[in-house]
């Protein structure tokens, strides 16, 4: 077993059909090849795509998708975003969560990926069965740390034009995390920048995108000097972990 294991969390790519096609005035496609070039440099072991891979959900978007992912060699871990098709993504990247958790172990880590989304609603919501499978997840102990990853902030970030599509009554979920202390990180995307804050000891990070990024706090979508980026994740034995981010 490896003693650690580096992640390079993608999420929010917005990846339309049309590679010619604009995303906020930017072309994805363009932003998201070159930040995966500085992907490649870092040296990921692992890919963790956090949704809104595709702007418009189509099969030509995923192929896409695919393409640019598998020639990073290493291998691949999705969940689906709001602008996503979950049973779709799951046919392009087998395994991404759909109607319950996902589970795996790298590094002496497990990954718990979740599926937030509700079909045509820019929101999300984690539903009694999802909560109850991560919970009976959780209470299988391996004794090793758990990181666990979903598209919609659990938590108020401050901006109010992307808030107001934050995961809905997260209480329940929140709860759980509360509860297990092998739970030493939860990520998400959907946000387009930078979170990071301390949740009793449990390590809640929202990660920027490979499209575009919106300035912290604003009350409309403004784009921030940041660019495109995306978070990188060191996962250490015991439970520490390192992160930050690459940029363009």
């Amino acid at each position: 077993m490896n003693d650690s294991i580096r992640i390079a969390q993608i999420t929010d790519c917005h990846l339309p059909a049309d590679p010619n096609q604009e995303y906020r005035g930017i072309n994805p496609y363009d932003n998201l090849r070159t930040i995966l070039g500085k992907v490649s440099v870092w040296g990921p072991d692992l890919l963790l795509l956090t949704g809104d891979l595709s702007e418009d959900a189509s099969p030509a978007s995923y192929s896409a998708l695919r393409s640019f992912f598998c020639a990073l060699d290493v291998p691949v871990l999705a969940l689906p975003g709001n602008h996503d098709d979950a049973p779709l993504l799951a046919q392009y990247f087998p395994g991404s969560p759909v109607e319950t958790v996902q589970v795996t172990e790298h590094g002496g880590w497990q990954i718990v990926r979740l599926n937030s989304c509700l079909p045509g609603e820019p929101h999300g919501r984690l539903n009694e069965v999802v909560v109850a499978d991560l919970e009976k997840v959780l209470e299988t102990d391996p004794g090793i740390p758990r990181l666990l990853a979903v598209h919609h902030q659990p938590l108020l970030i401050g901006s109010p034009w992307i808030d107001k599509y934050r995961l809905f009554e997260p209480e329940a979920f929140l709860q759980v995390v509360d509860q297990y202390t092998a739970v030493k990180a939860v990520v998400w995307g959907h946000v387009h920048q930078v979170f990071e804050q301390n949740r009793n000891g449990t390590a809640m990070l929202g990660s920027p995108s490979s499209a575009i990024n919106g300035s912290p706090g604003a009350r409309k979508f403004s784009p921030d000097s940041l660019g495109p980026a995306c978070r990188w994740l060191e996962l250490h034995a015991g439970g520490r972990l390192s992160t930050g981010v690459l940029l363009l």
